[in-house]
């Protein structure tokens, strides 16, 4: 009775339902984390702070990518299937998982992901130039200290020169992001709001925005939020959550590997410089645009050629 009464609610309704789940979620989860954290590693919630303190013992970092694991969890992934099934008869085919992409919308997505590299850098040092004006300082403070103690933390989960190590990195940073906000941010949010509103771009910019200010990472906002906007337009051209499930792990994942075998001595470009104009490669952020017009071209040109061959048929 409750299903069917939420089901047939506005989107709004159902968008404050669905911000309701993942509260309810996320706290217990976090729960559960810390019951089992206090019996594995033997710390309570209020020791955590003091983890972040020491970011060069290996105990500690295992700790909180322990914590990192379970909020992943918590936050991203199971909220999304409980969200789809208490507001869909067909959770599955909501969350737009069912449909495989194809090999030619999988090339596209390699190529989306290989060119705009230099596009994202060129965002990034934007935003990293941006000032709030005077009277907002002690907000740029505060602004510019989180960013910096999310810096000291991913370099600190990224550190090891083991195999095991990338390969813990790759499940924690490429993986699980990659499945759980797509899944939280694609397969629902955007969803609720293209319901909400009937536009698409409305509801792929509004989730990307999201699913940039929920890192909390001020100074790299801009390029999130193309990114977020790539992956959404990725889901709404193709049909399928699976393209920029792969798209974001595979954005995740070759910074991941980058930074191994940088610090391995094995790679001497830094990639994070390409199309930067501290870099004097300015000119492949137009490379990247041109490239990134081409392949999101063939994905919406595309899918609009499936719709009509199914409708004819």
């Amino acid at each position: 009775m409750f299903r069917q009464i939420l089901r047939e609610s506005k989107p709004s309704a159902q968008l404050l339902f669905a911000a309701l789940v993942l509260i309810t979620c996320g706290f217990i989860i976090s729960a559960l984390g810390m019951a089992f954290g206090w019996f594995i590693f033997g710390i309570n919630f209020t020791q955590i702070e003091g983890l972040m303190q020491d970011l060069s013992n290996p105990h500690n970092i295992a700790i909180l990518k322990f914590f990192q694991t379970v909020q992943s969890i918590g936050i991203f992934i199971v909220p999304p299937f409980i969200i789809a099934w208490l507001i869909s008869n067909k959770p599955l085919t909501y969350l737009q998982v069912l449909k495989r992409p194809d090999f030619l919308n999988f090339l596209a997505v390699l190529g989306i992901i290989f060119f705009s590299n230099p596009l994202i850098n060129w965002l990034n040092e934007i935003n990293s130039k941006l000032s709030l004006p005077e009277w907002l300082n002690s907000v740029q403070l505060w602004m510019q200290n989180s960013e910096d103690q999310a810096g000291k933390i991913t370099e600190a989960f990224l550190a090891g020169n083991t195999l095991s190590s990338l390969a813990n990195n790759i499940i924690l940073i490429g993986i699980l992001p990659a499945v759980g906000e797509e899944l939280l941010f694609r397969g629902i949010v955007q969803q609720l709001f293209k319901k909400m509103y009937g536009n698409a771009h409305v509801a792929i910019w509004i989730s990307a925005a999201l699913f940039s200010a929920l890192h909390l990472q001020f100074f790299g906002f801009l390029p999130r939020l193309v990114l977020g906007a790539m992956f959404g337009y990725m889901l709404e051209w193709s049909g399928t959550l699976w393209l920029p499930i792969i798209a974001h792990f595979l954005n995740n994942t070759i910074a991941v590997i980058a930074y191994y075998l940088t610090h391995q001595g094995l790679l001497k470009t830094d990639l994070d410089k390409t199309g930067t104009v501290a870099d004097g490669s300015f000119f492949l952020v137009i490379v990247s645009l041109i490239f990134l017009t081409v392949f999101f071209r063939f994905l919406y040109l595309r899918q609009n050629s499936i719709l009509r061959f199914s409708d004819q048929s």
